[in-house]
């Protein structure tokens, strides 16, 4: 067989796969638990108490179900966008009939209080004596507790429990109800959905009459206001002329014209001012009138020429007398004064008439605004009142609730098939458990992995060699060769220095002998000289030494071809030979003789082989077996030796 590389399993697949066959080692176990827990799990469906189930759907007017945020007169504009209207107000339904209040009120009207499955509460009872007794030691007082109380809470609690309220695809309402009595649960179900259809109804007559009757009080006011406005612009009518308007419009027009002339003679005044300037200043010159008219092209004007008495012609200028220009200049302030008395006038003239046309103004717009409320609200209480007086309950039990014929709870086969589904996930943990209690490899691979030997060979079937002695053995080995013993010996090497090899049987099957006959058997069948001690076996007593050939407190207990095995003279066991003072000269004296020594020994002594100070590197051959070989086993090996071929089975 190849010789084996550990590398090869260090993988996550190994991991599975070790988890696997720890789960199949104990595939009995999980089976029986498994099947244990169905049994109990069908035993308890068959026990439990049955409760049945008892559903009434009904649907809402539309007026009710529209009654919400997008209903009333958004509804239609909530449908064309593609909106359910009354999505929100069914999920308010089902919040408010979950209620405190609406179970309280449900509870009275079927008499819950008497109802055992939904007032579980009982104010005689008393606690069990051990319960009783375990607080009256440490001093534990239960607090007092209202019984109306409790009964309510009992009552809330199992409505909760017991009774569901969903909305159908369609928009419809459901409701469900259990109960151990199939005639209380179609009872209890039938007359909620009628309850909550009266109470709906009742709330919408009552929302409608309040609309109206606040469309009354607001279209009442919006008259009112109505009445008003015509009063006033009556009013105002009798007490103000209606040609304020006309009186305004000439007066701005005139109060526009004064303005320009008055800014026309306080220019004339200014060219004045200075024409007198010039003329005291006795600047008459050509150059002078050149100045002149650059700063006051007014004086070419022929307005200003005709009042100055001065030829009209603008390429002839004559300068006027002083006299003349005192005289005129007079007159035009006397013009501006009496100018600016005139504007004055109109100022106020305009003013007054301005605020007596806002004033018309702000009274026939407020007849307007009353108009149009009035019209708006009398149109809104026609149509609301149409509406009153037409309301056709339009909501509906659609599916009354029948007594139930058969059981809803509990779920026989839904049981059944969880109390298998636990059963196998709590004995597989079980066996996870029970197998890290064990500590022991499941995968061969995982276990060769461990090992690290540098060579690995199956030792088959060995039920026929296991009770035979070392002539025996040789003898079957003669007529049928183990084909793994062989290139045991031959990957045996003859020791310098008379080291042992140490057959270990980390199996816990007490295979180290059989195993150390047979390598032992087929060495001297190969022309080797191989002697064996099973250090596990009981020493030769002493009333069995006879006829016994001793040599260095060893017996010989059996020869074959090549071959011979040893026993240790004493009253213990073979074991006892480490702690001998002379176990080095046995050893060098079994090197006399023979080419391999053969030291078996199995799991539960290979402490006591590791702890002896005459052994020192162990030199091992290890027999192992997946299910059987123990971590903690092979690790204590691995420290003190490494392993160079190993066996399993």
């Amino acid at each position: 067989m190849p010789n084996y590389e550990p590398e090869q399993n260090a993988s996550d697949e190994i991991d599975l796969k070790e988890l696997f066959l720890a789960l199949w080692a104990y595939k009995f176990l999980i089976a029986a638990l498994s099947i244990f827990v169905s049994i109990a799990a069908g035993i308890y469906a068959l026990r439990a108490e049955k409760v049945y189930t008892a559903s009434t759907i009904f649907a809402l007017s539309e007026s009710t179900s529209s009654s919400g945020i997008l209903g009333g007169e958004l509804g239609g504009l909530a449908a064309l966008a593609g909106v359910k209207a009354g999505s929100g107000s069914e999920k308010a339904l089902v919040e408010r009939v979950s209620s405190r209040d609406f179970i309280l009120e449900v509870a009275a009207d079927l008499n819950l209080k008497d109802d055992e499955l939904f007032n579980s509460y009982n104010p005689n009872s008393q606690a069990p004596k051990w319960k009783a007794s375990l607080k009256a030691v440490l001093g534990l007082q239960s607090a007092s507790q209202d019984p109306v109380n409790m009964q309510i809470w009992s009552i809330v609690s199992s409505y909760e429990d017991l009774v569901s309220i969903d909305v159908t695809d369609s928009g419809s309402i459901k409701i469900s109800v259990k109960h151990t009595a199939p005639e209380r649960a179609a009872q209890i179900a039938n007359f909620l959905a009628s309850k909550i259809i009266l109470v709906l109804g009742q709330e919408d007559e009552e929302s409608v009459d309040k609309k109206l009757e606040y469309l009354s009080r607001t279209l009442a006011d919006a008259l009112q206001d109505l009445e008003k406005a015509q009063s006033a612009l009556k009013q105002y009518s009798l007490e103000n002329s209606t040609q304020a308007f006309e009186s305004f419009a000439v007066g701005s027009v005139m109060l526009d014209e004064m303005r320009d002339q008055r800014e026309t003679s306080a220019e004339d005044l200014a060219a004045i001012e200075a024409l007198k300037q010039f003329l005291a200043a006795d600047k008459t010159t050509l150059a002078d009138y050149q100045e002149l008219r650059q700063s006051f092209p007014e004086i070419d004007q022929s307005g200003f020429r005709r009042i100055m008495g001065l030829s009209e012609v603008t390429t002839a200028w004559t300068w006027p007398s002083i006299a003349t220009v005192l005289q005129v200049e007079a007159s035009v302030r006397e013009r501006l004064a009496s100018l600016d008395r005139e504007i004055l006038k109109l100022s106020d003239d305009a003013l007054r008439y301005a605020s007596s046309a806002e004033e018309l103004a702000q009274l026939t717009r407020n007849l307007k605004i009353a108009e149009a409320a009035y019209t708006v609200l009398i149109e809104q209480v026609k149509t609301q009142s149409l509406v009153a007086g037409f309301q056709p309950d339009s909501s509906k039990i659609i599916a009354l609730a029948d007594v139930p014929i058969s059981p809803s709870e509990p779920k026989k086969f839904l049981i059944i098939a969880l109390g298998l589904v636990l059963g196998l996930f709590g004995s597989a943990a079980l066996a996870l458990i029970l197998n890290l209690r064990r500590g022991v490899y499941f995968s061969l691979s995982n276990l060769l992995g461990a090992v690290g030997a540098d060579s690995a060979h199956s030792l088959g079937k060995l039920k026929h060699l296991k009770e035979k002695d070392i002539i025996s053995v040789q003898k079957e080995l003669a007529k049928l060769p183990i084909n793994w013993a062989r290139q045991t010996v031959l990957e045996l090497e003859v020791q310098e220095g008379a080291k042992p090899v140490f057959l270990c049987d980390l199996s816990l099957n007490n295979r180290g002998g059989v195993l150390g006959r047979i390598i032992a058997a087929t060495a001297g069948a190969l022309g080797r000289n191989a002697a064996l001690i099973d250090l596990s076996r009981s020493a030769i007593k002493s009333d069995q030494l006879r006829g016994l050939e001793s040599e260095n407190e060893l017996v010989r207990v059996g020869e074959g071809e090549g071959c011979s095995e040893y026993a240790y003279v004493c009253q213990g066991r073979n074991l006892d030979m480490l702690y001998s003072k002379k176990f080095k000269t046995i050893v060098a004296g079994l090197f006399e003789k023979h080419d391999i020594v053969i030291f078996s020994v199995n799991d539960d002594d290979m402490e006591t082989v590791q702890a002896s100070s005459g052994v020192g590197e162990l030199n091992v051959i290890a027999s192992v077996k997946p299910g059987k070989t123990k971590h903690t086993s092979l690790q204590n090996l691995l420290k003190r030796s490494k392993v160079g071929v190993v066996l399993y089975g």
